[in-house]
Order: C-alpha cells, then structure tokens, then sequence
C-alpha cells in the first residue's frame, strides 16, 4: 500500500485549505495521493468551444476556471486536470470517472455536470458555475455554527450523499472545503475526484490510501474498504468542525492521525461544545463512532436524527424548523 505519510505546516491544513473563489470546488491540496502538476502551466482563455477562462483556483489534481458557454449561452465552470508525469498514470481515467459519476445525480444539492472531453492533451469538465462560498471560508469569517445551523447544513448534505449512494456511488472526500454555501442559501456538494461504485471498491490489494486525513474514517486509515458508513463519518465530522472549528483526532501527519485513532484519542463534541442539545450530540456521537457498525445504516437515517435534533414535526410534512432560525441563515 502507498500513502501520502508527510508534514503539514499546522493541523488545519489536514483538514482544510482556505478558498475564497467562486468555484465548484478547488481540486484537493492536502492529503491526497496524486500526481503533481507540470511546471510553469500557463492560463488559459479558451479550451475548446468554453471562452473568455479565467482561472480562479488550482491545486494537485487540476486547476478550474470560469468561463462562458457560447453554446448553451451561459457561465460555467471548466475543471481542467494536469498532464500525467508518467506514462500509464490514469488522471484521465480518474477525471474521465468522475465526469461519468457526477452526470448520472441530479439533486437540488448536487452541483451539476454538462459535460466533458478530451482536448488539447487534457481532460475538462465544465459544470454549472456556483456564486458562493465553501462552507471552510464561511466558516472562518462567521465562526463556529449553533446546533441548529449546523443541523440544518447537514440535513442538507444527507440528503445530497443519499442522492450518490442512490445510484450506487461513494463520494470519498466531503469536507468542508468541498461543499460551498451558494447565494441565497443552497448547499452543494462537490468534487467527486476520489467518488467510486460501491460495487467495485476493493477491500484488499494495493491501493493507495487517499482522503483527507482528518476527515477519514478509522477504517480507511486501516486500508478497509470505503462504505457508506465511512461517508457518513466524515459527515459527522464536517458538523463537528462547523460546531466547534477543530477536528474529533488531532494530527500533524497521516501517522499521527492513524495513531490517534488507533489509541481512541476521540475528542468529543460535548467536552468542546457542552452548550449544545442532547440530541444533536448524540447524533454526531453515532456519526463518529469509532466500530463502523455503529453508525448509521444510511444518510437519509441520520439526517432523519438531524431533523429530531431541530424538534421537527414528523406528522406535518416536512415539519416546522423554527422560522426566526431558517430566516437567519438562508436570508443573509
């Protein structure tokens, strides 16, 4: 097994890396496994029939640009992925399986694919380009979140991972950096550059162990397999860091990490956050549960946990979830 075992500056950056562009997700920096991108790349203004790019952000996988459609008439985001170093090294692959597994979801919290294709010697995606914020810029500039915005966030993701384990695909890297808060309130999940079939993920062999460290389930750090339930816990700790602004594990490298949670050096949310509800707790509680076996079967099961934490009505629809509070977070 490989795996990308190295230091970071500080332990955030094993987390999160911060990014203020418009973008439909910056490509992974930190704790993937990857190849690096070529020297001296030069920015773009076309790429195929996209025009007038402007590169907004880039990182190990690739670099995403804004740019106009001039068939469709409309403003889209290009993710264009870097030339492999070595011959037989499958960035076109994985970028080319990427395209195919985020066309095939269509979900209010799912950003959308229109195409992708091979050109000038690299892979593009383009997809609908998202006026916002990832949820790690937000969340430094507004700091840590209540009980009841976080909840309402992460009902939100729930039910855009359950749109992907749907159609029988993992999404492998939800983080906060990878899910962006769109003007006007939407949440949208992004980036599916480490999204595999259930199906197909092998639990033995050679793989490379890639993820973002402190977003990864015990059970990945132990080179098992990725589940839903490993998709789950890294929910769980995407609303532990937007209640609190740390991590369940501390680390300031992949060993670390892995040693944290081999020893159970699991930082509970209620010892960082006693101000919050019982419930709620209980929910991220089960969501982080070290045996996988313990957390929920389903997304759509612990965003149902998330909705008792808001006091939802469950005889009434959709149910009420407080207005003052919908209003205050989504009319902003």
């Amino acid at each position: 097994m490989q795996a990308c075992d190295k230091q970071w500056p500080d332990e955030s950056t094993l987390g999160e890396v911060d990014d203020e562009a418009a973008s439909p997700g910056s490509p992974t920096r930190q704790g993937d496994c990857a190849v690096l991108p070529l020297p001296n790349a030069v920015p773009l203004r076309q790429w195929r029939h996209l025009r007038n790019l402007e590169r907004i952000s880039h990182g190990v996988f690739g670099e995403v640009y804004r740019g106009w459609d001039g068939e469709l008439e409309r403003e889209v985001a290009l993710k264009l992925f870097w030339w492999s170093r070595q011959p037989g090294m499958a960035l076109r692959s994985a970028g080319a399986r990427e395209a195919r597994l985020m066309a095939r979801i269509r979900h209010h919290n799912v950003i959308t694919v229109y195409g992708a294709d091979h050109h000038d010697g690299r892979l593009g995606v383009w997809m609908e380009f998202i006026r916002g914020r990832t949820l790690a810029s937000w969340l430094k500039d507004q700091g840590p979140l209540g009980a009841g915005e976080t909840a309402l966030i992460g009902l939100d993701v729930c039910r855009a991972v359950a749109a992907v384990h749907g159609v029988g695909l993992l999404h492998r890297d939800i983080k906060a950096q990878n899910v962006m808060r769109q003007q006007g309130g939407r949440i949208v999940l992004m980036d599916f550059g480490l999204g595999e079939r259930m199906e197909s993920h092998n639990s033995h062999g050679d793989e490379l162990l890639c993820g973002t460290p402190l977003y990864m389930a015990p059970e990945l750090l132990r080179c098992e397999k990725a589940t839903a339930q490993s998709d789950i816990y890294a929910i769980g700790v995407l609303l532990y860091h937007l209640a609190c602004g740390s991590y369940p594990v501390a680390g300031r490298a992949l060993g670390e990490v892995r040693r944290a949670h081999e020893r159970r050096q699991l930082r509970l949310l209620r010892d960082q956050r006693p101000d919050l509800p019982e419930t709620f707790l209980q929910t991220i509680d089960r969501a982080l549960a070290p045996d996988l076996r313990n957390r929920f079967d389903s997304a759509g099961q612990m965003g149902q946990a998330l909705k008792a934490s808001l006091g939802v009505d469950h005889g009434n629809g959709t149910g009420r979830l407080f207005p003052r509070l919908l209003q205050r977070i989504w009319l902003l």
